[in-house]
């Protein structure tokens, strides 16, 4: 998802300039999906103690720092130090760290953007997630301040734990962009959909494995996951001109980690289903996700205001494997239930399951 302001309008800049910065634009969605992080260019307002941010592209291989686009947005001195420095003195900047609005920690890489004169212009900025970086300095730190031998073995259980989901969500990513070199290499509109719902299910996977490395717990919120699932679809299923939100509505709802990743997997499904087939017509729609808990029974329910699936439809005649993996992983995985009113308008899906296990966090 990338966007770019009139750089005529809104800066200073001469034509020769722009071109610049335009040509170095066109490439922002690709150095975002390579390097996994979000990407912006900005500019020095003529006040010389703030940027404009006039581009930016949100990767669609991993979900992006930001709900909302950062496009126009201003950054003064006082907050973000490293990118006016570079702008003023047109030299690079690596490692600075930062907090995002959702209180994690980002770094930001910063390089400056010259003109042909070698007259700084613009900077351009990679901001990703070290949230798992801050964390492994923090249990190090811990386990080397820890009182006694039980302290001490409890912080290290953390850190076995925090390595091995990291360790395994940078495979699932190996994985991922594997396929993806590989759906580059077909010319089969049919190959490619296949390649591109198996890379959905895989970061859905690897979404799991994350957030446990960054909690060094085996317990996760599934509602922050879905969160997170649902913003990596919209980013990465929609077509141009379509506007299509999905809101996660309910209680945080925290179960072991194989109950999560069977979940991301589902809620991926469910959330592709309703954004590929049914607003076949029309260019908008609305997706909703709500959780509720009661005692240990959870149910996870996605609506959507698209066309529906039909009067005649039933569990029985599922020939998705979409769907059929949906079924599969409700009731082997979850041990819950799987159904699919009909309703008046639009499709609505419901799953039924027990938190079977809880995990006690010693931390």
């Amino acid at each position: 998802m990338m966007g770019i302001l009139d750089l005529e309008r809104f800066t200073s800049l001469s034509n020769e300039q722009c071109e610049i910065i335009l040509g170095m634009a066109e490439n922002l969605q690709i150095i975002a999906d390579l390097s996994q992080a979000d990407i912006f260019i900005d500019c020095l307002l003529e006040e010389d103690n703030a940027s404009l941010i006039v581009a930016e592209a949100k990767p669609t291989t991993i979900v992006s720092l930001y709900k909302n686009s950062m496009l126009g947005q201003i950054a003064y001195e006082e907050m973000e130090p490293g990118v006016l420095f570079s702008l003023k003195t047109g030299k690079p900047l690596f490692g600075s760290r930062g907090i995002t609005e959702e209180r994690g920690i980002m770094q930001q890489d910063i390089v400056p953007i010259k003109d042909l004169h070698g007259e700084t212009i613009a900077v351009l900025i990679k901001e990703r997630d070290i949230s798992q970086v801050a964390q492994n300095e923090k249990n190090i730190e811990q386990f080397m301040k820890a009182a006694n031998s039980e302290d001490k073995q409890r912080v290290f259980q953390s850190f076995v734990v925090q390595e091995i989901h990291h360790r395994v969500k940078n495979n699932l990513q190996v994985i991922s962009s594997l396929l993806r070199l590989q759906m580059q290499r077909s010319h089969s509109v049919e190959v490619t959909e296949v390649f591109h719902d198996s890379i959905s299910r895989i970061s859905s996977m690897a979404l799991v494995h994350d957030y446990l490395a960054q909690r060094g717990i085996d317990e996760a919120d599934i509602k922050l996951l879905i969160q997170q699932i649902s913003t990596l679809l919209v980013s990465s299923s929609i077509i141009p001109g379509q506007h299509i939100t999905v809101s996660v509505e309910g209680e945080s709802v925290c179960c072991p980690s194989d109950q999560a990743t069977a979940v991301a997997l589902i809620v991926n499904e469910l959330v592709q289903n309703s954004i590929k087939h049914t607003f076949p017509s029309r260019n908008y729609g609305k997706i909703a996700l709500n959780l509720r808990q009661r005692k240990q029974m959870v149910t996870i329910t996605v609506t959507d205001d698209g066309c529906g699936i039909g009067d005649s439809f039933s569990l029985g005649d599922i020939s998705s494997l979409g769907l059929q993996l949906v079924e599969m992983l409700v009731e082997e995985k979850l041990q819950g239930v799987f159904s699919l009113p009909i309703p008046e308008e639009g499709t609505k899906v419901s799953i039924t399951f027990p938190i079977v296990s809880t995990v006690v966090n010693t931390k």
